[in-house]
């Protein structure tokens, strides 16, 4: 009974530090892939711009759930043209550093230059010490630091 009783203390334990390794690897997964997907967001911004396409220049706004692609020199919450982008629920956008203190990127036309620069973080709302820090130059250019 004693040693029915170890084995299956033994198989608790191995199956919690199992469990916690899988947690702990999936939010590392939503972390990086979600700032993987905000990268992408801004690129895709920067190259409609350059492209000039609809002889517009578009930006990215930034909001708690995610991000959305918007037409035009300023974002409106209303135009039905933006397109919004969910990031995954366990990631959180914070300390967004622009310099304007806004939560705008807009890039210019032809060039690709961004209006504003700075940072954002994407981070684990569970753990948010865990972060991805997302830069944006003045050229246009996105870096981020996967």
């Amino acid at each position: 009974m004693i040693e029915i009783l170890f084995v299956v203390a033994i198989v608790s334990i191995v199956s919690a530090i199992v469990f916690i390794s899988l947690s702990k690897l999936n939010s590392t997964q939503a972390l990086r892939e979600s700032s993987a997907l905000v990268t992408s967001v801004l690129n895709e911004a920067r190259s409609l711009t350059i492209s000039s396409k609809s002889d517009s220049q578009y930006g990215v706004h930034f909001e708690d759930y995610g991000v959305v692609l918007f037409k035009g020199d300023s974002y409106s919450p209303i135009d039905p043209t933006n397109i919004s982008t969910e990031i995954n629920s366990l990631i959180g956008i914070g300390n967004i550093n622009f310099s304007d203190s806004g939560t705008d990127i807009v890039f210019k036309r032809l060039t690709g230059e961004a209006l504003v620069s700075g940072t954002l973080e994407l981070f684990l709302k569970a753990s948010p010490e865990t972060k991805r820090v997302i830069t944006i130059s003045n050229t246009g250019l996105v870096d981020s630091d996967l």
